[in-house]
């Protein structure tokens, strides 16, 4: 892993950050196999003032995030030092898979906003365990999430969107580009880990990013059917996370590295490249990093030796690397992530370790497409 990492562009100094990060995950898992965002075991009131909790209530969400930083880095439920860590949050995600397919649940999700992206995560998360492992225990479950990510895939924009009121049995499909792409990887990742995804998916998503796609296909926007409100207004404007994540997206769906608009775009996310700002100008956007650090690690080149000179400075010298918060992030020091209020350090720390994972987490995939000839 080390010997891909450096080949790839991370360091000694990265993979250290990444086994740091891993056992301060280690330390915050619940007894039950989850981890949360707005809370973690045994914390006091007074330790829980400084730790940095989000605001959302996303159990599925925050377990499937720890677990694909584990997967990230080779670590399963049946081999390895976090074995028993990484066995318990998987049987904690099947155990409370519904009916259904879904993955959330009211109780463990109370935040409704979180929830399609809960199931996203946790969809691929499992897949990834499965295709790491063929642990047939867990094929069923895998099936069953794919299942419902079709059957609440929007029938003619093609995207996904947030999941039905409490109380409310009618589902009104939507569409944005934020949902939509969790749950694109995960039929991805199912697609990659043998299951049958039926084509007729994929297309459909390549419509919604048509749809959702400005200057031909090199920026994209959150959702071009917002409200009328002020407030949603921004929907309709393209943004650095929306064209990462779309760009990203176009890459699972076979666009080829060299596409004029891709190139485009991987330029546009190059000259924006992580950076905090200041606490009166803060640019720390971990969502957008996330995404524009997968793009331009696919395309390579010069845009993704700059982007990752910047980024792996950052994200190593910004860990916090002793005390009972070792291995995390901060989410509001020295400048506030974006995300800081809603997901908190753990969202925040999850996050940054796959992004220091990206040296080889994601090579499988993207060989399996080239050989294919679908990228």
């Amino acid at each position: 892993r080390g010997e891909v990492a450096r080949r790839g562009g991370g360091s000694e100094q990265t993979e250290r950050a990444v086994e740091l990060g891993l056992e301060f995950l280690v330390r915050t898992q619940f007894p039950d196999g989850h981890w949360a965002l707005d809370s973690a075991p045994g914390q006091s009131e007074a330790q829980a003032a400084g730790a940095g909790f989000g605001q959302m209530h996303s159990n599925t969400g925050a377990t499937g995030l720890a677990l694909l930083a584990f997967l990230g880095a080779g670590y399963t439920h049946q081999d390895d030092k976090y074995q028993q860590v990484v066995g318990r949050a998987i049987r904690w995600l099947v155990a409370n898979q519904q009916p259904n397919g879904q993955l959330f649940s009211s109780q463990q999700d109370q935040t409704r906003y979180a929830r399609s992206y809960a199931h996203g995560i946790a969809a691929i998360a499992l897949c990834e365990a499965y295709g790491m492992t063929q642990d047939p225990a867990l094929r069923e479950p895998v099936r069953r999430a794919i299942e419902y990510i079709l059957n609440t895939q929007h029938p003619t924009r093609g995207g996904w969107r947030y999941s039905p009121r409490e109380g409310d049995p009618a589902w009104r499909p939507e569409s944005d580009t934020s949902v939509s792409g969790w749950q694109l990887m995960a039929l991805k990742s199912a697609q990659m880990a043998g299951f049958d995804v039926p084509g007729q998916a994929f297309r459909k998503v390549d419509h919604w990013l048509e749809l959702a796609q400005a200057e031909g296909g090199a920026r994209y926007r959150y959702n071009p059917f917002v409200g009328s409100k002020p407030e949603q207004q921004q929907g309709l404007v393209p943004n650095l996370a929306m064209t990462a994540e779309g760009l990203l997206m176009r890459l699972y769906l076979g666009w080829d590295r060299s596409h004029p608009a891709l190139v485009r775009g991987a330029e546009f996310l190059a000259a924006n490249p992580p950076q905090m700002g200041t606490r009166s100008s803060w640019q720390r956007d971990v969502y957008y990093w996330y995404y524009a650090t997968q793009v331009l690690f696919h395309v390579q080149g010069e845009p993704w030796r700059k982007w990752n000179s910047a980024l792996r400075q950052l994200l190593v010298s910004s860990q916090i690397r002793t005390g009972p918060l070792a291995g995390s992030w901060d989410p509001e020091h020295p400048v506030p992530d974006r995300w800081a209020h809603a997901g908190g350090r753990h969202y925040v720390t999850t996050l940054k370790l796959l992004m220091l994972e990206v040296y080889y987490r994601h090579l499988p995939l993207f060989d399996t497409l080239r050989e294919s000839g679908t990228e």
